[in-house]
């Protein structure tokens, strides 16, 4: 292995423990701005916090040779709960909790290992082109963070987001369009046991509305799912109102309108039928991307995985990340895995090793430049 990509493997895990311990949850990332500019300061790193909803994204700059790539490197600081008292316990290679809360590899793993990266940048003397370090906030619940964040600060023509699970190697070339769509079904309110017969129930319309439009998995592109669900006052009286949120996900766009249409359709029918109301609503969350392995930033991420003894692996995901959105900016950009698992639940856990091959992959990144 190149001696430049050698890490510090006892200092990265310390950093590692150091930022789970800090709770993060979406819109107070406060604790983690805390503990990293601090870091920045120390190794002269400039950095610059951008407001953005009721917390900051902060973006912190390194200087570079004139001539070389300059390359952006992006993760994002929140987790999703239950994050508070976070207890990592270290078995040999193994980092996992005490099973009360998610242990916040998703997706602080990417940010011990952009800071043990920085490190040993300055550490080693490596040459390199200016470099960019953006740090987002409430990634977990919509890509806010990064929605909110001024791209056209970014210098850099090619963005590594480190966000996607599994052994260190894995590329994503594909990730979905999502939108989420409303449903307010508006029946007729009646005494549920002087005269139920004079009422319309908006929970009745709803719940055949749900059991008639498409749901899980379309297919190996599309998905589905009806995730909060709302209505009714009191037994005693039959529901006027009920609300559905729901989202549809697909890397094929002209797939994800067929589905849209299809549960707007469903909709109304069944409404209508019962002598109920609806309306629909429906918000583009973010657009999705399609890369092919013969892309310049996907040729680099592939190179620099050889360069750590890794194989690169060729993914399509599912989910999306602050990756969609930069690539909409223009700003040619990837998704690395950063070896996170069982993301999302309190049975999370991360390997060391690849959190330290994380590190290694971000150097070699910049070697690569």
């Amino acid at each position: 292995m190149t001696p430049m990509y050698e890490i510090n493997r006892e200092r990265l895990q310390n950093t590692f423990i150091d930022l789970v311990k800090r709770p993060s949850p979406s819109w107070d990332e406060k604790l983690v701005i805390e503990y990293l500019t601090p870091i920045f300061d120390e190794m002269g790193v400039s950095w610059s916090l951008h407001p953005c909803g009721r917390s900051h994204n902060l973006l912190a700059r390194i200087g570079g040779e004139p001539g070389r790539r300059a390359l952006l490197f992006s993760c994002h600081m929140d987790t999703v709960v239950p994050c508070e008292n976070v207890v990592p316990i270290v078995k040999g290679d193994r980092i996992t909790t005490d099973g009360n809360t998610v242990l916040g590899g998703d997706d602080k793993a990417a940010i011990a290992a952009f800071i043990e990266a920085m490190r040993v940048l300055k550490e080693s003397g490596m040459r390199h082109g200016p470099l960019e370090f953006l740090f987002s906030c409430a990634e977990e619940i919509g890509l806010y963070g990064i929605k909110g964040f001024d791209l056209s600060l970014i210098r850099a023509g090619y963005a590594f987001v480190f966000d996607s699970g599994g052994d260190i190697g894995g590329i994503v070339l594909q990730a979905p369009t999502q939108l989420s769509m409303e449903l307010f079904v508006k029946g007729k309110a009646a005494h549920a046991g002087m005269e139920p017969e004079k009422g319309v129930s908006a929970i009745r319309v709803l719940s055949e509305i749900i059991t008639r439009i498409p749901h899980g998995r379309i297919d190996k592109d599309t998905t589905t799912n009806a995730g909060v669900i709302s209505g009714g006052k009191a037994t005693n009286i039959v529901a006027e109102n009920a609300y559905c949120k729901l989202e549809v996900r697909s890397i094929k766009p002209a797939r994800l309108r067929s589905v849209e249409a299809r549960i707007k359709k469903t909709a109304t029918e069944v409404a209508a039928r019962h002598g109920a109301k609806i309306k629909v609503t429906r918000n583009l969350e973010y657009t999705g991307f399609s890369l092919g392995e013969e892309s310049p930033v996907v040729k680099m991420a592939a190179s620099a995985v050889r360069k750590i003894g890794r194989t690169p692996r060729y993914e399509s995901s599912g989910g999306g990340s602050d990756t969609n959105i930069i690539n909409r900016a223009g700003i040619k950009a990837v998704n690395l895995s950063i070896g996170m698992r069982s993301v999302h639940t309190t049975k999370e856990f991360i390997h060391m090793r690849d959190i330290a091959s994380g590190a290694r992959l971000v150097l070699a990144l910049i070697d690569s430049a």
